[in-house]
């Protein structure tokens, strides 16, 4: 439910490849930068009411670091 919401908003917003978006990819790779980071917790956080730390946010580094946050903190 999480990855196709992230994937589309990475794709629409931040102009990613969607091929180049799994679980796997590294936000470096993605070339997601700290402001981006924070915007995705900012989403996120208000589509599903999910509170996400700046040290949280700094531990991400791959897309499924995101997907499972979001998904063990759902209201």
């Amino acid at each position: 439910m999480v990855l196709p919401k992230l994937t589309q908003l990475l794709i629409d917003r931040f102009g990613c490849d969607g091929d180049e978006v799994s679980l796997a990819a590294t936000l470096d790779d993605l070339n997601l930068y700290a402001e981006d980071r924070d915007e995705i917790a900012v989403w996120f956080g208000d589509l599903y009411g999910v509170e996400i730390t700046q040290e949280q946010i700094n531990a991400w580094e791959t897309v499924e670091d995101i997907v499972g946050y979001i998904e063990d903190h759902m209201e």
